[in-house]
């Protein structure tokens, strides 16, 4: 039908997202903590300046893939549920989570290049670094806003399958439970620790390639028996 058709490209958006992702992961390398000494975290940036910022331009097309991810999914729930608020939050949750990562990381990519071009300011480079991975563990609570929408428009509309929607709800804590990370100075607990960036971030991919997948697929059991009754009326 013509909206599963108008929705395949937000799945497949999603899924373009988290391979970019991960791709950008892997070119980043052995990035250090944002706990570690500033001469690491110098010697990192400065010699690992093109590999960073080749991950910087991946992220950035990642996220603007994820936020048409976003869209999409907000238009399957506007469609199937337009008396209520939640595809808003939705794409309002997806557009600040964007905002958020997408200022971050154009800031650590801005600081690598200025802060490599002009050598003597590398003593400096523990700053902008730790304040990149602060930013993304406190997005943490932005990224709970749009997957608790998620959960209560499929509870609504029965668009995905329900165990989709207690997916989403425990992404969301679990994002809210990382962002309280914060405080940690030091381990696995830092900001920028596997703690509160791996787990969440894992599960999150992995509940955008399910949603992406029944988006690319077209199988949207809600919109499709509501199809004919909309047309009638």
């Amino acid at each position: 039908m013509r909206e599963g058709h108008d929705l395949r490209w937000g799945g497949l958006a999603g899924v373009g997202a988290v391979v970019l992702a991960i791709i950008a992961r892997l070119v980043m390398g052995g990035a250090p903590a944002s706990t570690d000494t500033m001469g690491v975290i110098a010697s990192y940036m400065n010699d690992n300046r093109g590999r960073i910022l080749l991950a910087v331009l991946l992220y950035s097309a990642a996220i603007a893939l994820f936020l048409w991810f976003g869209a999409a999914l907000a238009t399957a729930f506007r469609r199937a549920d337009d008396t209520s608020d939640t595809p808003a939050v939705v794409l309002a949750g997806f557009t600040l989570v964007s905002a958020v990562a997408f200022i971050a990381i154009s800031m650590f990519g801005a600081t690598t290049y200025a802060l490599t071009v002009h050598a003597g300011l590398l003593i400096l480079a523990a700053v902008p670094y730790s304040v990149a991975a602060v930013m993304a563990t406190i997005a943490g609570i932005a990224m709970a806003l749009p997957m608790t929408a998620v959960a209560v428009a499929i509870m609504r509309t029965h668009l995905f399958p329900m165990w989709m929607a207690y997916f989403a709800g425990v992404v969301a804590l679990i994002s809210l439970v990382a962002a309280l990370t914060v405080w940690a100075t030091k381990g696995a607990w830092a900001p920028g620790g596997w703690v509160p960036t791996y787990i969440p971030m894992v599960l999150l991919a992995l509940w955008i390639l399910s949603a992406s997948g029944l988006l690319i697929r077209e199988h949207l059991p809600a919109m499709r028996t509501r199809a004919p009754h909309i047309m009638g009326a």
